[in-house]
């Protein structure tokens, strides 16, 4: 029932052709179905009836027969009315039973074969009658002459006549046919430009989601390294001013990264870099106790990875491994190409992840990126690790 009821609806702009001219105007809509069969039939009643008209008038003033003209003229426009109506008229029928695309394919073919056969025995009653009619005429002397404008109508008449099944073949549907056989097809393409401009949306979306996220946690994070230095200036000058370079690093290499070229050509080497100079930050500001490890050769660096989520999982593991262990502790980065899939691990020795709100947000927010730009081409897998800590790893196929 939904297949027959998509019939009546306009098709997407982008599923067909640019209908602005008046004479195309039906294929806005699925070919053969009820809207496009009448919006056809205000192009191809005219012509019938002009034809009809044409042929009537045309037989009357050269054979100077205006007695002719009346009956003549009701045979040509019925006839040709059923020229152009037959075939289009049972495909339509056809497509309203609501069958399984291959069948109705083949019982639209059907319908406009048999609609052939019918328009093609409406011109053989149109030429008997115009036969007959000539019959009861006494040969040349009833001929008069013609008028200019019938000269017109005899060329187009003569062209009709010499090339009938091509004509009929034409106007009962046969170009119609073509456009039915694509519209599937066209759908299809439609139908995939809207998914996928609904993953842009959504990936768009995740994107916002993460720099909204990012942009909540920095002034707490700002503030935070702002009261460290107030306090280092009385007590520890030179660590204070180590933590000032330090958060200028980080601050050179994180902001770029918020404009939209930046966010659009991310790569991995540019998101490590970031990660690295916060963790220089928090390494002054946690007086040297973190150690950092990065191991990532040139190739993976240069691939394209999405911005805002490995520090993410960088700061879990300073605030959540890390900052609550007494003593030293060490995170590290690695990133490998392995199999054609690219594994960018974030390991800690510290005192491992516990549940929490920001936490879980965090993970939630990387989880959708990753989702949104790789599909069910990406995991995260969080886990612990043998002698304490925590290790995260995202696991890709690159795009």
């Amino acid at each position: 029932m939904t297949h027959v009821t998509h019939l009546s609806t306009p098709l997407p702009p982008s599923a067909h052709d640019d209908e602005s001219a008046w004479w195309r105007r039906q294929d806005m809509y699925p070919a053969f179905s009820w809207p496009w069969w009448v919006r056809r039939g205000w192009l191809f009643w005219p012509i019938a009836l002009v034809y009809g008209v044409g042929y009537a008038s045309w037989h009357a003033f050269g054979m100077n027969a205006m007695q002719d003209w009346p009956s003549l003229a009701l045979v040509a426009c019925t006839g040709g009315l059923i020229m152009v109506n037959a075939g289009p008229l049972l495909a339509t029928g056809v497509r309203y039973l609501g069958l399984p695309l291959q069948i109705e394919r083949g019982l639209v073919v059907v319908a406009l074969l048999v609609g052939l056969a019918i328009a093609t025995m409406a011109d053989t009653w149109v030429d008997r009658h115009h036969d007959h009619l000539m019959s009861s005429l006494n040969g040349p002397d009833m001929q008069a002459p013609i008028p200019a404008l019938f000269h017109a109508i005899s060329a187009v008449l003569s062209f009709t006549l010499n090339n009938g099944t091509m004509v009929l073949v034409a106007v009962g549907g046969g170009i119609a046919f073509f456009h039915y056989m694509s519209e599937r097809r066209r759908m299809a393409a439609y139908e995939a430009e809207v998914q996928v401009n609904a993953m842009r949306s959504e990936r768009d979306a995740a994107d916002l989601r993460l720099a909204v996220l990012q942009a909540q946690v920095e002034p707490h994070f700002l503030f935070n390294t702002l009261a460290s230095v107030r306090s280092l200036v009385a007590t520890d000058p030179k660590r204070a001013a180590a933590t000032i370079d330090a958060l200028a690093d980080y601050l050179r290499s994180t902001l770029p990264s918020f404009r939209d070229s930046a966010l659009q050509d991310a790569t991995l080497g540019k998101q490590i870099d970031i990660c690295h100079r916060y963790l220089e930050l928090m390494n002054v500001r946690m007086d040297g106790r973190i150690r950092i490890v990065i191991e990532a050769d040139d190739e993976v660096r240069a691939m394209a990875f999405p911005p805002l989520i490995l520090i993410s999982l960088v700061e879990n593991a300073v605030k959540h491994g890390i900052e609550p262990k007494p003593g030293p502790g060490e995170i590290a980065i690695r990133a490998a190409l392995r199999d054609g899939r690219l594994r960018v691990a974030v390991e800690d020795d510290g005192a491992g992840l516990t549940p929490g709100p920001s936490h879980g947000l965090g993970l939630a927010n990387v989880r959708a990126q990753l989702r949104n730009r790789f599909g069910a081409e990406a995991s995260l897998e969080i886990a612990g690790r043998e002698g304490g800590g925590t290790r995260a790893v995202i696991d890709v196929r690159p795009e």
